[in-house]
């Protein structure tokens, strides 16, 4: 019985609730808005990891001479695990957080993949991102 707990008691303390993986695949467009998808696997145990995750996006920025600006954000979709997932958005300081979750459900111990898919569009030019091939 001593050992059943021991090795209860040790594959517990193995397990620990973190990001595992962050994957960032970003799509600039011809007119030079981008699509942004970022995937983030996590191991859950329900400690800092209950009902699911956030990302902030930032949108403000300052350009080299000092002025501020702030750049378009369109939600285009939210994933867990490859299906739809329910989420909201909210106004932060720099940018815009997107929840990704339910407020009313609780996950289960395990591994999720969540994913998230934005635009990102031009701001006042068609030629915001200037490539160079050589």
């Amino acid at each position: 019985m001593a050992s059943l707990f021991l090795l209860l008691l040790s594959c517990s303390v193995h397990a620990d609730e973190r990001i595992l993986d962050y994957f960032s695949d970003i799509l600039v467009q011809p007119n030079g808005s981008m699509i942004v998808e970022e995937t983030i696997q996590v191991r859950a145990e329900g400690k800092q990891i209950k009902r699911g995750i956030y990302r902030d996006f930032p949108t403000d920025y300052e350009d080299r001479l000092g002025n501020d600006y702030r750049v378009g954000f369109e939600l285009l979709e939210v994933r867990r695990d490859g299906q739809p997932e329910p989420h909201h958005t909210e106004r932060i300081s720099n940018g815009v957080r997107i929840y990704a979750g339910r407020k009313d459900l609780f996950l289960k111990q395990g591994v999720y993949t969540v994913s998230v898919r934005a635009l990102q569009p031009v701001q006042g030019t068609t030629n915001a991102v200037d490539v160079h091939l050589f």
